[in-house]
Protein backbone atom coordinates (compact mmCIF):
# COMPACT_ATOMS: atom_id res chain seq x y z
CA UNK A 1 0.00 0.00 0.00
CA UNK A 2 1.26 3.46 -1.16
CA UNK A 3 0.41 7.11 -0.21
CA UNK A 4 -0.73 7.27 -3.98
CA UNK A 5 -2.98 4.38 -3.63
CA UNK A 6 -5.04 6.29 -1.43
CA UNK A 7 -4.59 9.85 -3.40
CA UNK A 8 -3.36 10.45 -6.70
CA UNK A 9 0.26 12.22 -6.21
CA UNK A 10 -1.40 15.76 -8.06
CA UNK A 11 -4.57 15.14 -5.05
CA UNK A 12 -1.97 15.00 -2.32
CA UNK A 13 -0.06 17.91 -4.15
CA UNK A 14 -3.30 19.84 -3.70
CA UNK A 15 -3.85 18.78 0.08
CA UNK A 16 -0.58 20.42 0.75
CA UNK A 17 -1.58 23.58 -1.05
CA UNK A 18 -4.29 23.63 1.00
CA UNK A 19 -2.85 22.94 4.11
CA UNK A 20 -0.12 25.52 3.60
CA UNK A 21 -2.48 28.40 2.45
CA UNK A 22 -5.17 27.26 5.47
CA UNK A 23 -2.74 26.72 8.46
CA UNK A 24 0.42 28.73 7.29
CA UNK A 25 2.55 25.74 7.63
CA UNK A 26 5.32 24.34 5.45
CA UNK A 27 3.11 21.50 4.33
CA UNK A 28 4.16 18.07 3.58
CA UNK A 29 3.00 14.30 2.82
CA UNK A 30 6.09 11.68 3.04
CA UNK A 31 5.87 8.15 2.17
CA UNK A 32 6.16 5.12 4.38
CA UNK A 33 10.04 5.56 3.48
CA UNK A 34 10.21 9.16 4.27
CA UNK A 35 10.64 10.44 1.04
CA UNK A 36 8.52 13.64 -0.36
CA UNK A 37 6.79 12.23 -3.20
CA UNK A 38 4.52 15.21 -5.19
CA UNK A 39 7.12 17.89 -5.59
CA UNK A 40 5.71 20.55 -3.65
CA UNK A 41 7.95 23.46 -1.70
CA UNK A 42 6.34 25.78 0.21
CA UNK A 43 7.87 27.97 3.15
CA UNK A 44 6.17 29.85 5.79
CA UNK A 45 9.00 31.53 6.34
CA UNK A 46 12.62 33.03 4.84
CA UNK A 47 14.22 30.79 7.78
CA UNK A 48 13.07 27.65 6.63
CA UNK A 49 14.02 28.61 3.37
CA UNK A 50 17.41 29.39 4.20
CA UNK A 51 17.55 25.83 5.94
CA UNK A 52 15.86 23.52 3.29
CA UNK A 53 18.42 25.62 0.77
CA UNK A 54 21.48 23.93 1.96
CA UNK A 55 22.00 20.41 2.39
CA UNK A 56 23.83 20.93 5.71
CA UNK A 57 20.62 22.38 7.00
CA UNK A 58 18.36 19.77 5.51
CA UNK A 59 20.77 17.29 7.59
CA UNK A 60 21.14 18.77 10.72
CA UNK A 61 17.71 20.16 11.28
CA UNK A 62 15.22 18.62 8.90
CA UNK A 63 15.64 15.14 8.63
CA UNK A 64 17.01 14.88 12.06
CA UNK A 65 13.10 16.34 13.31
CA UNK A 66 11.55 13.90 10.49
CA UNK A 67 12.98 10.94 10.89
CA UNK A 68 12.42 10.98 14.75
CA UNK A 69 9.14 12.10 15.18
CA UNK A 70 7.96 10.14 12.06
CA UNK A 71 9.45 7.15 14.01
CA UNK A 72 7.24 8.37 16.82
CA UNK A 73 3.84 8.66 14.85
CA UNK A 74 4.23 5.29 13.05
CA UNK A 75 5.27 3.71 16.84
CA UNK A 76 2.17 5.25 18.78
CA UNK A 77 -0.32 5.83 15.94
CA UNK A 78 -0.71 9.12 17.02
CA UNK A 79 -0.20 12.70 16.09
CA UNK A 80 3.01 14.52 17.24
CA UNK A 81 3.54 17.74 17.88
CA UNK A 82 7.39 18.73 18.88
CA UNK A 83 9.26 21.34 18.36
CA UNK A 84 12.59 20.62 15.76
CA UNK A 85 15.91 21.19 16.69
CA UNK A 86 15.66 24.31 15.15
CA UNK A 87 13.07 25.66 17.43
CA UNK A 88 10.45 25.57 15.18
CA UNK A 89 7.14 23.32 15.56
CA UNK A 90 6.80 20.22 13.77
CA UNK A 91 3.49 18.21 13.55
CA UNK A 92 3.26 14.67 12.22
CA UNK A 93 0.48 12.51 11.42
CA UNK A 94 0.68 8.73 10.99
CA UNK A 95 -1.34 7.50 7.75
CA UNK A 96 -2.10 3.85 8.65
CA UNK A 97 -4.65 1.43 6.21
CA UNK A 98 -5.74 -0.79 9.12
CA UNK A 99 -2.20 -1.92 10.15
CA UNK A 100 -0.13 -0.92 7.13
CA UNK A 101 1.78 2.49 7.61
CA UNK A 102 1.54 4.30 4.98
CA UNK A 103 3.49 7.54 5.29
CA UNK A 104 3.02 10.63 6.96
CA UNK A 105 1.43 14.18 6.71
CA UNK A 106 1.98 17.16 8.78
CA UNK A 107 3.68 21.08 8.91
CA UNK A 108 5.88 22.70 10.39
CA UNK A 109 7.96 26.21 10.58
CA UNK A 110 6.02 28.29 12.90
CA UNK A 111 7.45 28.88 16.26
CA UNK A 112 5.46 28.48 19.30
CA UNK A 113 4.55 31.13 21.20
CA UNK A 114 6.53 32.34 23.86
CA UNK A 115 9.68 29.69 22.28
CA UNK A 116 12.34 30.95 20.80
CA UNK A 117 14.38 30.49 17.42
CA UNK A 118 17.37 27.84 18.18
CA UNK A 119 20.09 30.38 16.55
CA UNK A 120 23.24 28.92 17.65
CA UNK A 121 22.33 25.46 16.37
CA UNK A 122 20.78 26.92 12.87
CA UNK A 123 24.44 29.25 12.76
CA UNK A 124 26.42 25.91 13.05
CA UNK A 125 24.72 23.96 10.41
CA UNK A 126 24.56 26.56 7.56
CA UNK A 127 27.66 28.48 8.51
CA UNK A 128 25.55 31.68 8.88
CA UNK A 129 26.74 34.29 11.50
CA UNK A 130 23.98 35.33 14.03
CA UNK A 131 23.03 38.59 12.75
CA UNK A 132 21.93 36.50 9.60
CA UNK A 133 19.79 33.68 11.08
CA UNK A 134 18.42 36.30 13.56
CA UNK A 135 17.09 38.59 11.15
CA UNK A 136 15.61 35.60 9.36
CA UNK A 137 14.45 34.09 12.91
CA UNK A 138 12.60 37.54 13.40
CA UNK A 139 10.62 36.72 10.52
CA UNK A 140 9.25 33.60 11.43
CA UNK A 141 5.51 33.36 12.62
CA UNK A 142 4.31 31.87 15.91
CA UNK A 143 1.78 29.19 16.74
CA UNK A 144 -0.28 28.76 20.21
CA UNK A 145 -0.40 25.26 21.75
CA UNK A 146 -4.34 25.36 20.76
CA UNK A 147 -3.54 26.21 16.71
CA UNK A 148 -1.46 23.33 16.54
CA UNK A 149 -3.81 20.91 18.06
CA UNK A 150 -6.42 22.53 15.57
CA UNK A 151 -3.71 21.24 12.91
CA UNK A 152 -3.44 18.08 14.55
CA UNK A 153 -7.31 17.51 14.60
CA UNK A 154 -7.53 18.83 10.80
CA UNK A 155 -4.95 16.29 10.24
CA UNK A 156 -6.37 13.27 11.40
CA UNK A 157 -9.72 13.89 10.02
CA UNK A 158 -8.20 14.66 6.77
CA UNK A 159 -6.25 11.21 6.66
CA UNK A 160 -9.52 9.35 8.50
CA UNK A 161 -12.11 10.76 5.25
CA UNK A 162 -8.79 9.42 2.66
CA UNK A 163 -8.64 6.14 4.36
CA UNK A 164 -11.99 5.45 4.67
CA UNK A 165 -13.03 6.42 1.52
CA UNK A 166 -9.97 4.31 -0.49
CA UNK A 167 -11.29 1.26 1.60
CA UNK A 168 -14.90 1.63 0.42
CA UNK A 169 -13.48 1.31 -3.62
CA UNK A 170 -11.81 -1.44 -2.68
CA UNK A 171 -13.98 -3.41 -0.57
Amino acid sequence: MQMTDLLSKDQWMEFEQALHQQWKVNACAYDAKGSLFTGFKNFINPLCAKIKSCPEGIQAICSVAHRHMAHQAQTTRKTIIEPCDAGLLKICTPVFVGDVFVGIVGGCGRLPAGGEVETFVIEKALGLSHETVKELADQVPTITREEAEDIARFLEEYVKKVVAAASSTTA
